[in-house]
């Protein structure tokens, strides 16, 4: 008599799984866009947010890099509150739309060391659930 058995290698999970990575999306709580709800405002298209830095990235270069386009009011590389490594991702707030849709065309896609940067506008909105 033969028998096979079959097994099944377990999933092994560590925590949630997201289809991002590498920083958080700029829209990653099912929330509607100030584009979808009509209040698009000025203030909202200022602000970006950038994925896939390299991780050895100093807060100075990034400001550097995105303040060739225009006018920062306010920019942020993440990092490791523990070792102070960076996250792979930032947020840059410019003072004009033009700048930060500027800032899209020009670096979106720009290839730093082995990674390729995504900026886009964030968008962020509250949640009470």
């Amino acid at each position: 008599m033969v028998m096979i058995i079959s097994t099944m290698e377990p999933q092994v999970s560590n925590g949630p799984t997201s289809n991002t990575s590498n920083g958080p999306s700029s829209n990653n709580r099912n929330c509607p866009s100030p584009m979808q709800t009509g209040a698009a405002t000025d203030d909202s298209k200022t602000n970006l947010i950038v994925n896939y830095l390299p991780q050895n990235m100093t807060q100075e270069e990034f400001r550097s890099l995105f303040g060739s386009i225009g006018e920062i009011e306010s920019c942020k590389l993440v990092r490791d509150k523990i070792t102070g490594q960076s996250l792979g991702y930032g947020f840059v707030n410019y003072i004009d739309p033009k700048d930060a849709e500027k800032a899209i065309n020009t670096l979106n896609g720009l290839r730093l060391q082995t990674k390729t940067i995504k900026a886009t506008i964030y968008f962020f909105c509250f949640s009470l659930l």
